[in-house]
């Protein structure tokens, strides 16, 4: 249903139920304990229906007081245990969304930093906010459609030791519920095609926060009234479309309660008439299958919140099948330990087959000693990019290898390579909302307070520090709209020097920084006193005076 690849019907339904399947497995204790619970309260709530029938075969004989009063005690007593069942449910439900809560929190807490940029929608964080249609998705199944099912399979027996022409009663009850059922076929489908639709109109909204200041500035207000308008009418024709489907099945219930509910009055009556049933009986049944239909059509009713419940399933598991990060398909390999606090080695070998703007037969190969102090100058900010996700390791060349010491980077484990190499992108100069410590350290183990005042002196930063409101514990707002892109790309350096990586790969000549200060940071971090190998790939000539080494690509 995503990226404009729909699924077929059989398969579809197959993938979902697969879902579904892993959702009741990993949650099979607490889904056993509240299909428990439900049992006992239909048990005991066998008691009106038995009690009326008492009721009525002693009004119908003789009417006893003391018999009326022992029988309302008993179901007193009784319906006071279907209440703490009733609760115990209650509170079972509310642990079971908790625990959803936390285990899809820590889940794309997992899952996002391992997508594939190139398959990764900032829209999808919004797939989150699928956990909370879940969790009331489920109190709801739970609740309704296990009591409905557990009351009626036990109402349904108690109907046939009434007498064995109720059983053909049953079997009838099963075959319209199956029906009914069948009515609601399309309703996931057209469900998901809503949701699509609603994430689509979200993320027009989040176009228009992300360019605000362009929207501002020029005549958009038709373009942005014409495209909600749009998004609008095919959410509202996906919604009809869904309720199409919701009618049909309620619709359907509807007719064949009235075929139930008559046609057992009708043979209870007539077995009534012929003595093989008693009057209570009759008013018992007649209670019993009044209950059932009544809560089956309050299920029917919110059939929605099961196909909620499968498109939140299949919407989250999307984000969890997206592309993942490579890895080896073997055992991931260590870098070897230097016994040095020198730099790394980093080596470019036969890389080829570069997306343009790079010619097709260019092939790159480099070697950098450990602690050497590197510029590589491209012709446009692309190759910038390119060059330093690849050095980087976050992306892989279609042919060749980049080795750190010697290995390649793709045989190393992704911790592994963050906690070896700094990385700083100039195009990405964003902050995340936390404190201004936060952002620095990451929380970061092994980060004492000297390292930290060690590497905000490094990027000119110390002095800036004392100026902010709160200091380093001072909030960074959404994206760091409080701080300048100086500072921003200041703290971004810091972030990566503070840790004392062996490579250092810089993104961009530093230009965001003020000139005044621009010169010394660049200059401290290439000192030769400091052990990292320094790469910066910038589309500036210029940088070459603060390195040792440099190559222009053409």
């Amino acid at each position: 249903m995503h990226n404009g690849s729909p699924h077929s019907g059989q398969s579809m339904n197959q993938e979902v139920l697969h879902h579904v399947a892993t959702f009741f497995r990993q949650e099979r204790q607490i889904l056993v304990t509240i299909i428990m619970y439900a049992l006992a309260v239909g048990l005991f709530s066998l008691i009106i229906p038995l009690t009326v029938q008492e009721l009525v075969n002693t009004f119908a004989f003789a009417i006893q007081p003391i018999m009326v009063v022992t029988l309302v005690s008993i179901m007193a007593g009784i319906l006071l245990f279907v209440g703490i069942f009733k609760a115990l449910q209650f509170f079972a439900t509310d642990l079971l969304e908790r625990r959803i809560f936390v285990r899809f929190t820590l889940a794309f807490a997992r899952t996002f930093p391992s997508i594939q940029e190139t398959h990764f929608r900032s829209e999808y964080a919004s797939r989150f906010f699928e956990i909370i249609f879940m969790q009331r998705a489920v109190a709801a199944l739970l609740v309704d459609l296990t009591n409905v099912a557990v009351g009626g399979v036990i109402g349904m027996t108690l109907l046939a030791l009434y007498h064995p022409y109720f059983l053909f009663f049953d079997l009838l009850l099963l075959i319209a519920v199956g029906f009914i059922g069948m009515l609601g076929h399309g309703g996931l489908r057209a469900t998901l095609h809503m949701s699509e639709a609603k994430y689509a109109t979200y993320h027009w909204f989040q176009e228009i926060a992300d360019n605000l200041s362009h929207f501002k500035s020029s005549l958009s207000h038709d373009l942005i009234l014409q495209k909600a308008d749009s998004l609008a009418h095919t959410y509202v024709n996906t919604r009809q479309s869904r309720f199409r489907i919701l009618v049909r099945q309620y619709i359907g219930s509807l007719l064949f309660q009235v075929i139930l509910h008559t046609g057992l009055l009708g043979t209870a009556g007539w077995l009534m008439s012929k003595g093989q049933l008693t009057l209570g009986q009759l008013v018992a049944a007649e209670v019993i299958i009044a209950t059932l239909l009544l809560n089956l059509e309050s299920v029917i009713k919110r059939t929605y919140v099961i196909f909620y419940f499968l498109t939140a399933l299949t919407e989250i598991h999307h984000i969890f099948s997206l592309p993942k990060d490579q890895r080896p398909t073997t055992q991931f390999v260590q870098l070897p330990a230097t016994g040095s606090p020198q730099g790394l080695a980093l080596s470019i070998s036969h890389v080829r087959g570069l997306p343009p703007p790079w010619p097709p037969t260019l092939e790159l190969n480099m070697d950098l000693a450990p602690s050497e102090k590197w510029a590589i100058v491209c012709v446009t900010e692309s190759q910038r990019l390119t060059v330093s996700r690849l050095l980087a390791g976050l992306d892989h060349p279609p042919q060749g290898s980049i080795r750190y010491n010697g290995i390649d980077v793709r045989d190393l484990h992704p911790d592994e390579v963050n906690e070896t190499r700094g990385l700083v992108l100039s195009r990405h100069m964003t902050l995340f909302e936390a404190t201004l410590m936060e952002n620095i350290t990451l929380r970061r183990k092994n980060l004492a307070t000297e390292d930290l005042l060690w590497v905000l002196d490094l990027v000119g930063l110390k002095e800036e520090i004392e100026h902010i409101p709160d200091g380093l514990q001072g909030m960074v707002q959404y994206g760091g709209k409080n701080f300048s892109p100086s500072q921003t790309i200041q703290i971004l350096l810091a972030r990566v020097l503070i840790a004392r990586p062996k490579l250092v790969i810089v993104d961009g000549g530093l230009h965001e920084i003020f000139a005044s200060q621009r010169e010394s940071i660049l200059n401290a971090i290439c000192d030769t006193k400091y052990p990292w190998t320094v790469v910066i790939v910038t589309t500036d000539s210029n940088i070459k005076k603060f390195v040792q080494h440099s190559i222009v690509l053409e």
